[in-house]
């Protein structure tokens, strides 16, 4: 009898340790590539530890528990915890016409998880045969059925995807000394018409000061998709990567930002053709020395995968629970988060790509090699971190209007000030500014798609304002230019 309930408790806590591991591996699946490295099991050791410290702890405190009740207490715990979210939806959907309610539907949620926990150890200790029937079978449906629904996902991903095929795009016809490209991406920053139309705010003196240094803003502009990983993954690919079926047309490991990893992309292919060397800024979604430090404006390195971390944990409220420690003990996590981590350099400075680019620059005498930067500028995408004078202000919440504003504006100043110093240190540089899709409270895939637009190209580059310039028309745009070539359009 005791081995028999040694087998079946080590084997549902096993599962049960699984099951919020599996959950985010089928939530973000495009990502598992990505998910799936060293950072990754560091985590499921570290939380496989804590786990089984915390079974000790109650076995020892706790005499009439035995190890393996003790252990399937603490999986059990450590799963529901991961059910926050869900519940936190669930009950702001329930309550949507409840503003009080709503507001507190964080900690509510977290009493509904107690009281779940807490209603499971009442039936659990007074063995109930029925309940733990039930229980058993509930998780072993669970596990199978998120196994099913990873293996599905899995085979709907590699369907039609097809192997990354190198093709010179854009023969070089002119041999001339090519100019430095500067390709700026603001993450999520909507086009100037929308946000002056919801802010009433009127941005035209803006728009006349850059126009009379020759920049030229679209604001008809849309992007292909209304996402990061797919935009940016067509940026590289130089075209689109979803067929008119609504199949992926390539491999997830040509999915950005694997792509860079991998360097399987046409873009890199063409410039390398070309004598381009590339740098990028990244920031913590895509940090740069995870993928290739070769790139990297800059090469510190951090063992700790932060974006990694915060997603795994943002499904429970143990980030909340570091916070509240943290205030116990005199350490501001949320200040180590932003301004510290990532090898010193913090997730403010990290997502100010427009910065740390000019800082970059600064420090070289001699712009030699012909160069395209990529600059992934993460604002005014959330985390909102900066207030409209670009100062340190750190906006709560994922849609957060005021925040959205506030770094809205503060990347117009920074657009304003990365001009200037790209006028004296390279007068002759391509310069474009664009968003890979809009903000986050956009009401429609549509609206999602519509993209900031500003750039300058030199006057004899020809292209055509009726055509649509997002990102990857764009580049074709910009390396027919310097090429000679005549620009071949993707359409819509």
């Amino acid at each position: 009898m005791f081995k028999s309930k040694k087998f079946n408790y080590l084997t549902i806590s096993f599962i049960i340790f699984l099951l919020p591991i599996l959950e985010f591996l089928n939530d973000n699946f495009q990502e598992i590539n990505i998910i799936l490295g060293k950072s990754f099991l560091i985590l499921i050791f570290l939380i496989f530890s804590f786990l089984i410290t915390i079974t000790f702890l109650l076995n020892f405190f706790f005499r009439k528990i035995d190890f393996y009740d003790s252990l399937l207490i603490s999986v059990v715990g450590f799963w529901l915890l991961f059910k926050h979210n869900t519940i936190n939806q669930l009950f702001i959907t329930a309550t949507e016409n409840n503003s009080f309610l709503n507001y507190l539907s964080a900690e509510i949620s977290l009493i509904i998880i107690f009281v779940i926990f807490l209603t499971f150890l009442i039936f659990f200790f007074y063995n109930n045969f029925f309940f733990k029937r039930f229980f058993f079978i509930f998780i072993y449906l669970n596990f199978f059925f998120l196994l099913i629904e990873l293996s599905f996902i899995k085979s709907n991903s590699v369907t039609n995807n097809i192997e990354f095929k190198k093709e010179i795009l854009f023969p070089d016809l002119i041999n001339d000394k090519k100019p430095n490209i500067y390709f700026f991406i603001l993450d999520a920053m909507q086009p100037i018409k929308d946000f002056e139309e919801y802010y009433k705010i009127d941005l035209n003196r803006f728009l006349n000061k850059l126009e009379s240094k020759n920049y030229t803003y679209l604001d008809n502009t849309l992007n292909f998709y209304g996402g990061t990983t797919y935009g940016l993954s067509a940026f590289f690919n130089l075209d689109k990567i979803i067929s008119d079926d609504g199949d992926l047309k390539i491999k997830s490991s040509s999915l950005f930002p694997l792509i860079l990893k991998n360097k399987n992309s046409n873009l890199l292919y063409n410039l390398n053709s070309l004598g381009y060397d590339f740098k990028w800024a990244g920031n913590y979604f895509a940090y740069c020395p995870k993928f290739n430090l070769k790139y990297c404006l800059n090469k510190n390195k951090s063992t700790f995968d932060l974006y990694l971390n915060l997603s795994f944990f943002g499904k429970s409220p143990l980030i909340q629970f570091t916070q509240i420690f943290g205030e116990l003990f005199n350490f501001d996590f949320r200040n180590y988060i932003f301004n510290k981590s990532l090898g010193g350099e913090g997730i403010f400075k990290l997502h100010d790509g427009m910065g740390r680019l000019t800082e970059y620059l600064s420090k070289l005498k001699n712009l030699d090699n012909p160069t395209f930067y990529f600059i992934h500028h993460m604002s005014p995408h959330h985390p909102y971190l900066t207030a409209s004078d670009c100062s340190f202000k750190n906006y709560k919440g994922t849609k957060n209007y005021d925040g959205y504003k506030a770094a809205y504006l503060c990347n117009l100043k920074k657009i304003s000030e990365t001009i200037r110093f790209l006028e004296k240190k390279d007068p002759d540089a391509f310069v474009i500014f664009q968003s890979d899709h809009s903000w986050e409270m956009a009401k429609t895939p549509l609206e999602k798609q519509g993209i900031f637009n500003l750039f300058k190209m030199n006057d004899k580059c020809e292209y055509s304002l009726d055509q649509n310039l997002n990102n990857v028309n764009m580049l074709r745009s910009v390396l027919s230019c310097i090429t000679g070539n005549d620009p071949k359009y993707i359409k819509n």
